[in-house]
């Protein structure tokens, strides 16, 4: 049965605003990329500017939006009717989110490949800068992990409120301060700022953009260990929730 309920979202998402939404970021980020490192000029040695940049901004800026956006236009599109016809075919509203958490996180893993993949071969082949394809499939494959909990933050306010712009504004929000509190012994508790902590050591980027010395405190891997457990641990706790919620919604 979930197998079914996934294909029935994957059918509905065909036609729907994620699929266009998911190729036309990766396309909007890197030609961002390319215009914040025109401004930069050349990278240090050693360095990259494109790699800093996207593995910075990515996080702050574009995906607080883009999720919010996907959850928003897969959870948001269900109306009464709708609920009402899947109740009689038996298919319980907490499976419906079971599946709708799959695609969305299947989204957003398509997102970030796109965009690291565009990134790879611009920099490389176009721009001639020194980036490291193990460190960019380690810096994507962090990214995605730590914005699982962003993920079920975004439904669980969408669930709450239903209100589309108040899951981009909340995420937005609670995303502008997470530069600062990624450096402090804070950060653990604060899951909007999880991708920024995790990507420190990995691309070796302060928070506030700038690069860091090799002896730097932010350099150590445990933060990584620590961050891409809690962001599994987090999503888990946060869906768990919706669910319960959900479950209770659909006895009332």
């Amino acid at each position: 049965m979930m197998i079914k309920t996934m294909k029935v979202e994957w059918i509905k998402e065909k036609r729907a605003a994620n699929s266009t939404l998911k190729y036309i970021v990766p396309v909007i980020f890197v030609l961002f990329n390319l215009f914040m490192v025109s401004i930069m000029g050349q990278s240090p040695v050693g360095r990259s500017y494109l790699m800093a940049t996207a593995f910075n901004w990515y996080p702050v800026l574009i995906l607080p939006i883009v999720l919010s956006l996907l959850v928003v236009n897969i959870d948001g599109k269900e109306k009464e009717e709708h609920v009402a016809l899947l109740r009689r075919l038996d298919i319980l509203p907490e499976k419906m989110l079971i599946a709708k958490n799959g695609i969305v996180i299947f989204e957003l893993f398509t997102v970030l490949i796109l965009s690291s993949t565009g990134i790879y071969l611009i920099g490389r082949f176009l721009l001639h800068e020194e980036i490291s394809l193990k460190i960019m499939i380690a810096a994507t494959c962090c990214l995605f992990i730590g914005s699982l909990p962003i993920v079920a933050l975004s439904f669980f306010i969408y669930k709450l409120f239903h209100k589309r712009f108040l899951v981009i504004l909340i995420n937005f929000i609670f995303t502008f301060p997470s530069a600062i509190i990624a450096v402090t012994s804070y950060w653990k508790f604060f899951p909007w700022d999880y991708n920024l902590r995790i990507l420190c050591p990995i691309i070796e980027v302060h928070p506030n953009g700038t690069f860091l010395e090799k002896s730097s405190p932010l350099t150590s891997m445990n933060a990584v260990y620590v961050g891409l457990v809690l962001s599994v641990m987090v999503y888990i706790i946060i869906t768990f929730i919706n669910i319960v919620m959900e479950r209770g919604k659909g006895h009332d």
